[in-house]
């Protein structure tokens, strides 16, 4: 997190004073690379449930204990009996079998998402879930079984103020759910598309390829990382404490200051934070632009 941005977030936290940490879960928690929401782990601002059932990540996430994140070992899904394929490169691991017919299509991966092993386990829906009491904000990587969760997790859900999830373009997998069927699903309750925070695109294989062919720049859509947010053109369904949420979320994790400020703006509105200090982080935007 780059200076002007950990100013800003120490700023708008000390603005807005927060009653309690932000609670965030993370579905599939593979530590394969550093989560968008580590900044306000490392600000102490939230605490992290994350959920990892690949016995090697699991692993891999012991290092990262502490009081302000934990792990469990469960698969988060529809609640029933399944089988985990693991693959040789873990960000490929799915309850979904891989689509032969795509990564054909796409000329690569075959080998990293080759299954080395199968294990048998039974999913946990996340309205079952006790060791989660209250959560601010899903995060979810399950390599296409997102909507699953979605669907068993409505009450969870609802007390929530964002989601980030992967969604793909183009299924990897057998039967996975593709974006369209994820949207619908969360704007049935009460969210909207805010931002991607990435997508990838992969050049489509040639008989002509090179290695080197497979570096360029591609026109292939494939998936990426998406973050849905409550509706804030009614504002008057969205209490202040989940305002408060939303806005830290907004600056820590999102990269999106304007939502963040828009939270402020309600809040002023509602006489719960005073308009000198808005300005102030108004301005604090301006001088990162």
């Amino acid at each position: 997190m780059k200076q002007p941005a950990r100013k800003r977030l120490a700023a708008l936290a000390a603005l807005l004073s927060p009653e309690r940490l932000t609670e965030i879960v993370d579905i599939g928690a593979n530590p394969l690379s550093r989560p968008d929401y580590q900044p306000l782990v490392d600000a102490e601002l939230v605490r992290v449930t994350g959920f990892e059932p690949n016995p090697e990540a699991f692993a891999a996430l012991k290092p990262r204990e502490s009081a302000f994140e934990r792990h469990l070992p469960y698969a988060v899904g529809d609640g029933g009996a399944h089988e985990l394929k693991l693959t040789k490169q873990s960000g490929f691991t799915s309850l979904f079998e891989p689509r032969a017919a795509t990564l054909a299509y796409l000329g690569r991966w075959k080998h990293t998402a080759a299954v080395v092993e199968r294990m048998a386990l039974v999913t946990k829906r996340l309205d079952d879930l006790d060791d989660i009491t209250q959560m601010d904000f899903l995060k979810i990587d399950i390599q296409g079984g997102e909507l699953a969760v979605f669907q068993n997790g409505r009450a969870k859900l609802a007390g929530a103020v964002a989601v980030m999830t992967e969604v793909a373009f183009i299924p990897l997998y057998e039967g996975q759910p593709l974006m369209d069927a994820q949207m619908a699903e969360l704007r049935a309750q009460g969210f909207i598309l805010h931002r991607f925070v990435f997508t990838k695109t992969v050049p489509l294989a040639s008989p002509f390829d090179t290695p080197e062919d497979k570096k360029r720049a591609g026109s292939q859509l494939v998936d990426g990382d998406a973050i849905f947010i409550r509706d804030l053109s009614a504002p008057e369904t969205i209490s202040d404490e989940a305002l408060v949420h939303l806005a830290l979320l907004a600056e820590g994790c999102f990269n999106s200051p304007d939502l963040a400020l828009r939270c402020l703006t309600i809040l002023m509105r509602r006489g719960q934070v005073r308009k000198p200090k808005v300005e102030a982080y108004a301005d604090m935007i301006r001088e990162a632009a």
